[in-house]
């Protein structure tokens, strides 16, 4: 496996604000519930060109999924469709038992379903603490008529979203920076924007697509402990990443695809030990792999 680190199965470590190694806490099978997200033989075609081929797998309420997978695997894609960016070409979406293939986006989000992109996307001239707020827009209540007049239940929106704004910004170590313009931070630091800005919208599902690209080792350690706390929230998240450390240590299951098509299911442990996971990442399995 390629990953940026050596490979482990087990949680792997990361360093709290003092210095203290910490591991991501793993959830035991009570904590987790029945399926929320089912994924039935989906199938995408650009071009002649199949990307997706009848891919199954379901996400468990309270879990963290991985998705792995070399590149050109289908990645991507599965989340794209899933969150409504691209409409399949076969097979189907269901959330908690209801159809939602081919829903718009807007649609898919108003059932606290939410995706972060491969490439990060903040609104570079707004603030950090104005971006955190786009995540809140599904939240508000109250029409323009009612702005407009300055109602007190206005008011009282208004500063509930600025506490939540705050809540995440300290939550991703960014209330310090809430004024500066997001486009002038660090690429670590515009990630933690894009992740305040995902969480803020109270979602119960959050795909992180590829969220430590671009990370070095040490942002990559936090990147870790953040998903964690998040997980511990009670949010459901899938993860998409290159970083089998990453993966790997946080991941309850793990899903692999391959040239479209699903080609493992299982604990981490299992996953590595598969032999087609073997083989798509190294080639034919010999004794030196």
């Amino acid at each position: 496996f390629q990953g940026k680190r050596s490979f482990q199965a087990s949680a792997a470590p990361s360093l709290t604000g003092d210095g203290i190694e910490t591991k991501p806490p793993a959830a035991t099978h009570s904590q987790q519930g029945g399926p929320i997200l089912k994924v039935e033989n989906l199938s995408k075609r650009f071009s002649g060109v199949q990307a997706l081929s009848k891919v199954s797998f379901e996400v468990k309420q309270g879990e963290i999924l991985g998705m792995i997978g070399p590149n050109g695997a289908g990645k991507t894609t599965a989340v794209n469709v899933i969150t409504g960016v691209e409409p399949p070409t076969g097979g189907d979406v269901f959330w908690k038992g209801e159809r939602i293939t081919g829903l718009p986006s807007h649609k898919i989000a108003v059932r606290r379903i939410v995706r972060t992109f491969q490439h990060v996307q903040v609104f570079p001239t707004m603030t950090v603490m104005e971006n955190v707020m786009v995540g809140l827009h599904l939240q508000g209540s109250y029409g323009v008529m009612a702005s407009m007049l300055g109602l007190p239940k206005v008011k009282r929106e208004e500063d509930e979203m600025l506490s939540k704004t705050w809540e995440m910004m300290s939550l991703f170590g960014l209330a310090s920076k809430a004024h500066l313009v997001a486009g002038e931070l660090p690429y670590g630091e515009q990630r933690r924007v894009v992740m305040a800005r995902a969480l803020a919208a109270d979602p119960e599902l959050i795909l992180l697509d590829e969220p430590a690209a671009g990370l070095n080792t040490q942002e990559t350690m936090e990147l870790m402990e953040l998903i964690a706390t998040i997980h511990e929230m009670g949010k459901t998240l899938v993860l998409i990443d290159h970083d089998m450390d990453l993966v790997m240590g946080l991941s309850h299951r793990v899903v692999v695809l391959n040239k479209g098509e699903v080609i493992a299911d299982g604990s981490p442990g299992e996953v590595q030990e598969h032999p087609a996971v073997i083989e798509a990442y190294l080639g034919e399995r010999t004794d030196a792999a």
